[in-house]
């Protein structure tokens, strides 16, 4: 893999990342009406997805070379 190509990849890539997640913000920024007892999604769940989420953008930022913070 050539230098340029791996950089379109990733550029590529970094795109369809920042789509995802602007898909996700207009999401979770939709009114939504309150969820009856039993349904919705526990907290649990929603800490599950956000750690799988920090994970991610932790691997990302490890393969791009970034440091935290």
């Amino acid at each position: 893999m050539s230098g340029s190509a791996g950089t379109t990849e990733t550029g590529q890539a970094l795109a369809r990342l920042e789509s995802a997640v602007e898909r996700l913000a207009i999401v979770a920024a939709r009114p939504r009406a309150p969820a009856a007892p039993g349904e919705g999604v526990s907290r649990a769940q929603v800490q599950a997805i956000a750690d799988r989420l920090d994970e991610t953008i932790a691997r990302l930022r490890a393969a791009l070379g970034e440091e935290d913070g």
